[in-house]
């Protein structure tokens, strides 16, 4: 009936024109249909199509689609790792996690850095990569949740929550070696020695950046102060091991305190009287680290839970009150330093013959991903502890552990001397991955010192720091634009901007507002939270 409609439509217009009017559109016709959408009609037996398919997408060389341009477009990501989210310039889904694009050889180091204003998603960014890496039979460790932000993640997948706090809330030694001790007489002596000079180093860059953080200096090289702790720390571990037990900051304390003779050895010939002046500020650190100090004994004693090695871990810390940000610090140096200890246990078990069967290893092949959380807060504590956290996390490649560590911004980064700014950029320097949210427009000189940046790319993550909005007419809120966004920067070429939005299932492990469920409720007129 093609030519009836030709014919139809020819006279309409003839009579339109000699009446001089114009003619209707014909989608006003269509318009006024009630249950027309753009997917057809909403009704039984209308044939509305509840989904709609993505174009098909189709790859070939510039010279097989030349005649396509400009409407060609990059290839996807490799589809390698974690979940991220979706490309929001592609629509593709965006993969990637540290530890696996380290170990397909795509990334030089198995690190990552993490940067975004308050609630921009960076624990919802963690929580799915920590899933999709667990997935791959990784295992997370979260070093220090000030929140919490995780207890609910590694309770759901059957991991260890250890709580950490004063009033006998839970402690962990500073001096810990950590779930290798009770192996130690396995190792082979060359093994063992290698250990044993691993523990020792931690040992004493742990208990300097307390009794650093606690006088507000660096130990004096002049005054021995390196070498006394040092020694102390080496005499305390072998008398303790004598006993069957793990040297405590007491034994240390005592060790020095006595006038031990390899301590006396190690320093210049002096006096009593001269070797006391020597070492009285380093006993005064390290008393006021004891169960009377500010501190309250937090890290003086045995461990109360020894970590496990082979599941997730939440080091929860949230009982200590934000007002105690020196505690909150150096719970945070002496749990970033207890962790890495426990991922280094397995791997050198991994690696070490049974001395029964030589066929065998001590343990399993594991791999873990440190999380460091609110880095900010231990630098603005004692700044000098950049050291002591570039000492910790500097070898963590060569020994196979990925890290992920996570603070506000740049800003946070910037230290009093040009020496500590510099080591502190370097954490992001040498993050292969930078994931970026929304960031303040005074942030670009900074962001600009460790990766190029397009103006574009700058101008869309200060897009994304704005605040959420109301709607004046309906009254519905609308959550910040930057919500859940990041840019993915692995080098200096063009980032990549994707979306995280997290599952029902995955919100319900992992909320961030809990303790404000009612008010929240309240406000928005939904009553009070279950």
């Amino acid at each position: 009936m093609g030519w009836i409609d030709d014919t139809a439509d020819w006279t309409m217009r003839k009579w339109y024109r000699l009446l001089r009017k114009e003619m209707p559109a014909v989608v006003a016709a269509y318009e006024s249909l009630p249950g027309l959408t753009t997917r057809g009609f909403v009704a039984p037996g209308g044939g509305a199509h509840l989904h709609v398919d993505a174009p098909i997408q189709f790859q070939g060389m510039s010279t097989q689609v030349a005649g396509l341009w400009p409407f060609s477009n990059g290839t996807s990501s490799p589809l390698i790792g974690a979940p991220l989210g979706r490309d929001q310039t592609t629509g593709q889904p965006l993969l990637g996690d540290p530890l696996s694009l380290f170990l397909y050889g795509i990334m030089s180091a198995p690190s990552a850095f993490i940067l975004a204003l308050n609630g921009r998603g960076k624990s919802s960014l963690v929580v799915r990569i920590c899933l999709g890496v667990m997935d791959l039979g990784f295992i997370p460790l979260f070093l220090g949740d000030l929140k919490p932000d995780y207890v609910g993640l590694v309770k759901a997948v059957g991991g260890q929550h250890i709580r950490l706090g004063l009033g006998g809330v839970g402690r962990v030694n500073a001096l810990d070696a950590g779930p290798i001790a009770k192996w130690l007489h396995r190792l082979s002596p060359q093994t063992r020695t290698e250990v044993e000079g691993q523990i020792h180093g931690r040992r004493v860059n742990t208990v300097a950046g307390l009794i650093e953080m606690m006088l507000r200096r660096r130990l004096s090289e002049e005054q021995s102060e390196h070498m006394v702790l040092s020694t102390a720390i080496r005499v305390a571990a072998e008398e303790a091991a004598q006993e069957g037990r793990q040297p405590e900051l007491a034994d240390v304390r005592r060790v020095i305190v006595a006038r031990h003779p390899r301590i006396r050895e190690a320093i210049l010939d002096m006096s009593e009287a001269e070797y006391d002046a020597e070492v009285k500020s380093l006993v005064k650190g390290i008393t006021a680290l004891g169960p009377e100090g500010v501190f309250g004994g937090m890290f003086w004693g045995q461990t109360t839970v020894e970590m496990d090695m082979y599941k997730p871990v939440v080091f929860d810390v949230s009982s200590i009150d934000e007002g105690e940000a020196d505690l909150r610090a150096a719970a945070q140096l002496v749990i970033w330093s207890y962790g890495q200890a426990g991922a280094l246990a397995a791997q050198t078990l991994a690696n070490e013959p049974d001395p029964e069967d030589p066929q065998r290893r001590l343990g399993p092949e594991v791999h873990h991903l440190n999380v460091m959380d609110e880095l900010w807060q231990i630098l603005q504590a004692w700044e000098g502890s950049v050291y002591r956290i570039n000492t910790i996390t500097k070898v963590n490649r060569q020994k196979g552990l990925g890290q992920i560590m996570i603070t506000h911004s740049m800003k946070d980064l910037e230290l009093s001397t040009t020496e500590r700014t510099k080591m502190a950029f370097g954490f992001v320097e040498r993050s292969s991955m930078v994931f970026l949210g929304g960031l303040a427009e005074n942030e670009q000189e900074d962001l600009r010192r460790i990766r190029r940046f397009s103006d574009r790319e700058i101008q869309q993550l200060v897009e994304w720091s704005a605040e959420g909005t109301v709607n004046p007419a309906t009254g519905e809120m609308n959550p910040p634009p930057g919500r859940g966004r990041f840019l993915l920067k692995t080098s200096d070429a063009p980032g990549i901007p994707f979306r995280v939005e997290l599952t029902r299932r995955e919100k319900e492990v992992h909320d961030t507002n809990a303790a404000w469920a009612n008010a929240i409720a309240a406000a928005r007129g939904e009553g009070a939270a279950a």
